[in-house]
């Protein structure tokens, strides 16, 4: 790293601490509470918190995660699936000879997972449009 990248990251470090740390909390902390009892959200124990890279969901399956990724797509909500592929079945372990019977829920959450917006700068409405989307999709 020179010194030029170095300082922006004092910068940006700082501001992480200062309000992006808390504001990503709470931008969770809301989605949450609108997607309680509808999907499957993010659990932080009581007295902790994320510096949440992704919001992720799990659907009931692949179908409805895909369903619900197209939708949101169609509605210019983007949203993503990070690890569609299990760490036993990349390339790199190839050689170990993994069986999937050995990983049955990471084979589950690759097939039912999808993160949405997620980012500091999120406002309530962002947060409301995705989740009414979300809403609407799963009635």
């Amino acid at each position: 790293m020179d010194t030029l990248q170095a300082a922006i990251l004092l910068v940006k470090l700082n501001a992480f601490m200062k309000y992006e740390l808390a504001d990503v909390n709470n931008a969770a902390k809301m989605y949450t509470q609108k997607l309680n009892g509808i999907v499957s959200t993010p659990f932080i124990p009581e007295g902790y918190y994320s510096s949440y890279a992704q919001y992720t969901l799990i659907l009931k399956s692949k179908e409805q995660r895909d369903g619900l990724q197209s939708y949101l797509n169609d509605n210019n909500i983007p949203s993503m699936v990070y690890y569609p592929k299990p760490m036993h079945k990349q390339q790199a372990f190839a050689e170990l000879n993994y069986s999937d019977e050995n990983f049955g829920v990471t084979n589950m959450l690759c097939d039912c997972v999808l993160s949405l917006p997620m980012h500091p700068y999120l406002t309530e409405n962002d947060i409301d449009l995705v989740c009414n989307a979300i809403k609407e999709y799963l009635k």
